[in-house]
């Protein structure tokens, strides 16, 4: 039997928001939108022009820009507005399609409570997230439902001086394969001197407010599901959990599809969060299994004994 490729990003943002028909916002497209401007009536939302983020990323190695496909055109400049000042009478909107933005904001939770404004009742928000076991945030410890909460209640608007240190401190060479292989697991520093110089960074953060573009929170699926469970139950946001695509097999995110349910009870929102399985989509992936019939034998008496593949260990194979 042949097996069907993976669904692409592209593909998972056109299946939850479904913009045929609707309007919609993109945030932070640059030069690779997941909805184009065929597929329906859809708005890119950017801090600045399309000029002026071809200049920051110019030559940047992660986004590509001007040596494949150009930035968009940015329609919603949000630089010293917010989402609904910017869109004006032309909310509310259908769906909010964000990748690779939603670990950049301080306050996770008021950007979800501004999201939801604009947004009509059972509109849709679709996050690519990325997935701390696989990417440069590997030594990170998941945030708590605490850490989210602190930033919203301060009103954080650029990310504070214990995020900055964190992302600063741990940045590792993370190896995505093999960490999926189950090998990888002592990645190395990124930067020399990273804890000194995470520590100076955060101190000017405190002195004047100074501004990094940080991983301001990092998840797995279940941590990010766990959280947001709470957030939910508290009512801060107007949002269920509609559905999530877990980590595939080497690959480094995940895909969070939230539906605006402002009418129904924050409990009721709570109880329809998804379910993962912690040994697949929280802990690290084990290694496969050897070829050798003697170690594999080994390994099948140590579950039997255990539950796991590793040595005192009690995970089950992803």
């Amino acid at each position: 039997m042949i097996s069907a490729r993976p669904m692409t990003d592209r593909q998972r943002a056109l299946d939850a928001v479904r913009p045929r028909g609707r309007t919609g916002v993109e945030i932070g497209p640059l030069n690779r939108p997941l909805i184009l401007r065929e597929d329906g009536d859809v708005l890119y939302a950017d801090h600045c022009s399309a000029e002026a983020l071809a200049r920051k990323y110019f030559g940047h190695d992660t986004v590509g820009v001007l040596r494949t496909e150009p930035i968009v055109d940015v329609d919603l400049i949000l630089d010293g507005c917010t989402l609904a000042e910017a869109l004006g009478p032309r909310a509310p909107v259908d769906y909010v399609v964000a990748s690779h933005v939603f670990e950049h904001i301080p306050d996770a939770i008021g950007w979800l409570r501004e999201i939801g404004s604009v947004l009509r009742e059972d509109g849709t928000v679709f996050l690519a997230v990325p997935d701390k076991r696989f990417t440069f945030d590997f030594r990170r410890a998941p945030s708590t439902t605490g850490d989210l909460v602190a930033h919203h209640i301060a009103a954080a608007r650029v990310a504070s001086p214990a995020q900055v240190f964190e992302h600063a401190a741990r940045t590792v060479k993370a190896d995505m394969p093999a960490i999926w292989a189950g090998h990888g697991r002592e990645p190395p520093p990124l930067f020399g001197n990273q804890l000194t110089d995470a520590l100076a960074l955060a101190r000017k953060v405190a002195a004047d407010g100074h501004y990094v573009d940080a991983h301001c929170t990092v998840y797995t699926p279940c941590s990010f599901l766990a959280v947001f469970r709470e957030i939910i139950e508290l009512d801060l946001i107007p949002f269920e959990v509609a559905g999530i695509a877990p980590t595939s097999l080497n690959q480094l995110e995940f895909f969070v599809t939230l539906r605006k349910r402002a009418t129904v009870s924050p409990v009721e929102r709570a109880g329809a969060t998804p379910r993962l399985d912690p040994r697949l989509h929280h802990d690290l992936p084990e290694a496969p299994l050897p070829k050798d019939w003697r170690t594999r034998l080994a390994l099948a008496w140590r579950v039997l004994r255990t539950g796991s593949t590793r040595a005192g260990g009690s995970e089950a194979h992803p």
